[in-house]
C-alpha cells in the first residue's frame, strides 16, 4: 500500500513538473485590430471573396519559417490565433477599404453585375532563411459575364529584426501591398 502511495506521489510530481515547465504559447493575428477605420459614406466598388486557397503547409497552426532550400520549420509555441485564410481575408478587407473604399461583402448581399468576385490562391506567405518575408500567389477577378482575369503577385520585404512578431508585421505590410494592387485591378475592371 505504501509503495502505491509513493508511486502516486511521484507521478503527481512529474505531471506537475511537466505542466509547470511547458512553454507559453504566443498567438499572432495577421490583421491589425488597432488599425483605425476610415469613415466614408459610400463605397466606390463592392467585391466578395469567392475563396482563399492556401497550400497545406499554411493550414498548420504553428507559424512557419523556411530554414533551407527545401526545409520548413513549424513553431510549436508561436501559433496563429485564427485560421490564416480568415486573417488574410480580414487584412485584405481592411486594406481595400482604407486604400480605395472598396467594400468586401458576403456572397449574395448584392446581386448585380457590378460586384467583382475574387478567388485568391496563396502559394507562399513565409519568412525565409534569406532574411525576408515572401507573399506570392495569384488571384482571379470575375466581373459579370466578362472573361475572368488572372493576376500574379510576388511581394517580398526584408526582415530587419529577429523573431516571429517582426515577421508577422512584415507579412501584414505585404498583404497591404497586394490589396493596393487588387484594388487597382478591381477599379479598372469595374
Amino acid at each position: 500500500m505504501r509503495l502505491r502511495a509513493v508511486i502516486a506521489g511521484l507521478g503527481a510530481l512529474l505531471l506537475g513538473g511537466c505542466a509547470g515547465s511547458s512553454d507559453d504559447l504566443n498567438y499572432y493575428l495577421l490583421h491589425s485590430p488597432t488599425q483605425a477605420v476610415t469613415q466614408q459614406s459610400s463605397a466606390k466598388a463592392f467585391v466578395h471573396f469567392q475563396k482563399i486557397s492556401l497550400p497545406d503547409y499554411l493550414k498548420q497552426r504553428g507559424l512557419a519559417m523556411q530554414t533551407g532550400p527545401a526545409t520548413v520549420y513549424f513553431s510549436a509555441t508561436h501559433v496563429w490565433a485564427e485560421p490564416l485564410a480568415s486573417g488574410i481575408s480580414q487584412s485584405l478587407s481592411a486594406s481595400l477599404w482604407q486604400e480605395q473604399q472598396i467594400d468586401v461583402v458576403p456572397a449574395g448581399v448584392y446581386n448585380d453585375d457590378s460586384i467583382s468576385t475574387v478567388a485568391l490562391q496563396v502559394d507562399d506567405l513565409i519568412a525565409t532563411a534569406n532574411n525576408e518575408v515572401v507573399f506570392k500567389g495569384h488571384y482571379r477577378i470575375y466581373q459579370g459575364d466578362k472573361t475572368p482575369r488572372m493576376h500574379r503577385f510576388d511581394y517580398r520585404r526584408p526582415l530587419t529584426e529577429d523573431g516571429f512578431a517582426h515577421a508577422v508585421i512584415q507579412m501584414r505590410e505585404l498583404v497591404h501591398e497586394m490589396a493596393e494592387n487588387l484594388a487597382g485591378n478591381i477599379l479598372v475592371e469595374n
